[in-house]
């Protein structure tokens, strides 16, 4: 069994525990039929004492005495009816009759027919004294004193008689050998006012102890059937709880022993609970992981081809270089192995800040930035380094530009989309850089007078390591990632970049050329005062 099995059984059982203990006491119920059985004790002897103080007197009046030959008479009589035992006293406190010395009374005799001792149930009986032996073994409420029947056998030594005889009444409970209770009581048997004598009845608790061991029985069954049920519905529990997650946890390892590749995680998502939920969030966050390590191997792939252009060209210009003779070939060769250098540098660089963006922006705190502030402090590094092109910014003042963010990651889009922007334009062209508020998102464009984007390009500008730089550009200035930052950096904030082509339109509604391209971006605006 798993410890989580084992678990939920102990945390169920010990309220049955309480249960069970509780059972075994019953200490009100006993104690209520132990009242009951006094008082019905004590009615019967006041009978029995009132008929013999009615008709079992002798001598005058001055010297009123019980007679000793009609009591043991009525006194048969008075018991026919009851399993108690009798016992009559007289003023003195001694012995005058005890009803099992008497002679047979007018009771039937009760025949039952013995159990054949080879069919003998003795085991129930022996179930029955062990339960009995457990019974009495337990604490009961009270201690009562032991019962004695060689003292009691002749005078009655029970205080209880010097309170009948005062005129009183008394009870007494006593614990006899075998475990069970004798229940006592004494009256006075009174005649014109006077105290004659006294009557004792005693009964044994057995009455009593079947009541009692019929409702244990009982509540036994009840308890028995509550406990098989909740030990059932434990198993089935631990097995609804235990097993799935089991399985989550042997596919887990799978993913980690394969080394992050694809494993089958189970899919629990039907079962509408915290452990479905769990199998999604695996699936997912293993999806995810796949998708990683895919796009690692993937860019692993792109570098070390992206690098080895360079170093190809390198090491063509350094062995060309050791059979040049002529200045001028060696100086045209010491330049291109600068120029490989100086792209091999940029290129490393420029991987480096790619692959730590995707780290940097799950674990950096993001913060409110305001976009509109942020273009307007950049405006000065947003200056073109050629002099022929002019950039221009329009920000709109009257609606919030606030979005949640990394401000140095966002103005390093902002200046990747200018640099490319001038790099596109022709002399004497123009960037414009506009942000403005569109519904719940913040938008900032960045357009150029170049040749725009091809339609085949558009697809996978944004992809790595892709370039489509104009005619004339020395090769190898551009590395092909800047784009691809830049969708890593919006995405990360939850938003979108786009580029489209500025298509001029003639007078009559006709496409007439490109003049430029578009870089849209939209993130989600940080509400303020329910706007947005």
């Amino acid at each position: 069994m798993s410890p989580l099995a084992r678990r939920i059984l102990t945390i169920n059982l010990p309220a049955f525990l309480v249960l069970v203990g509780a059972w075994f006491y019953l200490d009100q119920y006993r104690a209520g039929l132990l009242e009951a059985r006094q008082q019905a004790l004590e009615k019967e002897a006041h009978l029995i004492a009132g008929a013999l103080g009615e008709a079992a007197l002798a001598g005058p009046i001055e010297d009123l005495r019980i007679d000793a030959t009609l009591a043991p008479y009525i006194l048969r009589r008075a018991v026919v009816t009851t399993n108690a035992r009798a016992r009559l006293f007289d003023s003195n406190g001694r012995l005058m009759v005890d009803s099992r010395r008497l002679p047979a009374s007018d009771r039937d005799v009760e025949a039952r027919r013995l159990f054949d001792p080879d069919r003998s149930i003795w085991p129930l009986s022996l179930a029955r004294d062990l339960w009995d032996r457990a019974m009495n073994w337990l604490p009961r409420r009270g201690e009562y004193p032991a019962y004695d029947e060689v003292s009691l056998s002749s005078d009655w030594t029970w205080p209880g008689i010097a309170t009948a005889l005062q005129g009183g009444d008394a009870r007494q409970v006593w614990t006899l050998p075998d475990g069970r209770l004798l229940i006592g009581t004494a009256v006075p048997v009174q005649a014109l006012k006077r105290v004659l004598g006294a009557v004792v009845l005693t009964v044994d608790s057995a009455e009593i102890d079947a009541a009692v061991r019929r409702e244990q029985v009982g509540t036994l069954a009840v308890f028995a059937v509550a406990a098989l049920i909740t030990f059932l519905l434990s198993v089935f529990l631990s097995r609804s709880i235990i097993r799935p997650v089991q399985r989550l946890s042997q596919a887990a390892d799978k993913v980690r022993n394969q080394g992050g590749q694809s494993a089958d995680i189970p899919d629990l998502r039907n079962r509408h609970d915290e452990i479905g939920d769990l199998s999604v969030s695996l699936r997912e966050m293993t999806s995810a992981l796949n998708a990683r390590v895919g796009a690692i191997e993937t860019f692993a792939a792109d570098v070390a081809h992206e690098l080895k252009n360079p170093l190809t060209s390198l090491r063509s210009a350094v062995e060309t270089l050791e059979r040049a003779e002529k200045p001028e070939h060696r100086e045209q060769l010491s330049r291109i192995i600068l120029q490989d250098l100086a792209r091999m540098n940029r290129l490393i660089s420029e991987i480096s800040d790619a692959s730590r963006i995707d780290a940097e922006m799950g674990r950096i705190e993001r913060e409110p930035v305001d976009i509109g502030r942020m273009v307007v402090d950049l405006q000065e590094v947003l200056q073109s380094p050629r002099p022929d092109i002019r950039i221009d910014i329009e920000v709109e003042r009257d609606r919030s530009l606030m979005v949640l963010g990394a401000e140095h990651r966002l103005g390093q889009v902002l200046r990747n989309l200018v640099d490319n922007a001038v790099s596109f334009s022709p002399a004497g062209g123009r960037v414009l850089v506009t942000v403005r508020r569109d519904r719940a998102d913040v938008v900032m464009s960045v357009e150029d007078q170049g040749p725009g984007v091809p339609e085949e390009a558009r697809a996978k500008i944004f992809e790595r390591f892709y370039s489509e730089r104009p005619s004339g550009e020395d090769f190898g200035s551009h590395s092909g990632l800047g784009l691809n930052i830049c969708r890593q950096i919006i995405e990360a904030h939850g938003g979108t970049i786009e580029v489209e082509n500025i298509r001029e339109v003639g007078k009559h509604g006709l496409l007439v050329g490109i003049r430029g391209a578009r870089f849209t971006i939209r993130i989600p605006a940080l509400a303020r005062g329910g706007e947005g």
